[in-house]
């Protein structure tokens, strides 16, 4: 009878690393797919500024926007708030520096890469 029992004991304890593990690994994946989401807007819009795209822009800067909105509630759960909340006003301001026609868009949008990139890289190093 003790057999039995201590086997079940080990069975659930089994179980839940085994759900620890695989929900950290999950968190990972899913933090690295929606910073490389981003990361494919960021980069078009960083090209769109960076040339003779202009009329592009605002339409890149817009899906870099509804990316983030889509993206984020997830990215909450897994980053720790204050790197999100840099990315979340930089994010927010590029559609104000593109109508004001300011020459601070092209850093603003190097900066929401930079941002990307050391959540992404940051995410491993968790793990």
């Amino acid at each position: 009878m003790r057999e039995m029992l201590r086997n079940t004991r080990v069975r659930i304890a089994l179980c839940l690393l085994s759900a620890i593990v695989l929900m950290c690994i999950w968190s990972a994946v899913q933090v690295r797919r929606s910073c490389d989401r981003l990361l494919k807007c960021t980069e078009s819009a960083i090209y769109a500024a960076d040339t003779l795209h202009k009329e592009n822009l605002a339409g890149e800067l817009g899906a870099i926007v509804r990316r983030w909105k889509k993206d984020s509630p997830l990215l909450h759960w897994f980053v720790p708030a204050q790197p999100l909340t840099d990315l979340n006003e930089a994010i927010l301001r590029l559609e104000a520096l593109h109508t004001a026609k300011s020459d601070e868009l092209s850093a603003e949008l190097c900066a929401v890469r930079a941002d990307l990139l050391w959540i992404r890289g940051h995410e491993l190093t968790v793990f």
